[in-house]
């Protein structure tokens, strides 16, 4: 563990801004009261989806930063693909996030999703940065740290971290591209480095946290 803390400090403070890490910061600061945040209860009031939880999260984050940071929901990427959430400072779109809901949920009978679709296959996560769709700025040039949040409904954080793991070598990606734990408290906080078409490798931030507690 000592030595994972110790990599991922070198990431964090190698950062090659530090709007970034300051950015880190923020949201671990306020991610562990999200849940419980009016926003969270209003917004989710009706429809618990992948989206709404997204929504809820930028206007809280939004809100609690007094527009030091712009929390964007659907942000365009490169060609016709949008991510998650672009976060903006100022006008610069500095960070993205791809969201998803663990477990991935079953989809319509038109059109079913993968349980493993955090990391690969039809409109995964890892995978569209590894494939440079995602994590570029709004002139296309691609951010070396982005970001995933997974709201978690069913099972504990090790729990998780196995499975996102296990899809890893199941897609048959290099063993050092899987997850580190960094801390597992209210929160989870991980890092993961991956390989990215034509341009330099990308480190996400992957921060976790239950809208339903485990048993």
């Amino acid at each position: 563990m000592n030595n994972i803390q110790h990599e991922f400090r070198e990431i964090d403070e190698g950062s090659s801004d530090k709007a970034i890490s300051d950015l880190i910061k923020y949201i671990e600061e306020k991610l562990p009261d999200f849940t419980n945040s009016q926003e969270f209860v209003d917004i989710l009031e009706k429809k618990k989806n992948e989206n709404q939880h997204s929504l809820s999260f930028c206007v809280y984050m939004t809100n609690g930063c007094k527009s030091a940071y712009y929390f964007s929901r659907e942000n365009a990427q490169k060609g016709s693909h949008t991510i998650d959430i672009g976060v903006y400072q100022g006008s610069n779109l500095i960070f993205t996030i791809e969201a998803k809901l663990l477990p991935t949920p079953k989809g319509t009978k038109k059109e079913s999703r993968a349980e493993h679709e955090y990391v690969y296959g039809k409109g995964a996560g890892i995978q569209r940065f590894r494939d440079g769709f995602h994590g570029v700025d709004n002139q296309d040039n691609p951010l070396s740290e982005n970001g995933m949040i997974a709201y978690i409904k069913e099972n504990d954080f090790e729990y998780w971290l196995f499975k996102v793991n296990q899809w890893i070598s199941d897609a048959q990606w290099d063993e050092s591209e899987q997850l580190k734990k960094i801390y597992f408290k209210s929160i989870a906080k991980l890092f993961s480095r991956h390989s990215r078409l034509k341009t330099s490798d990308v480190t996400l931030y992957h921060f976790w946290i239950y809208t339903v507690r485990p048993k």
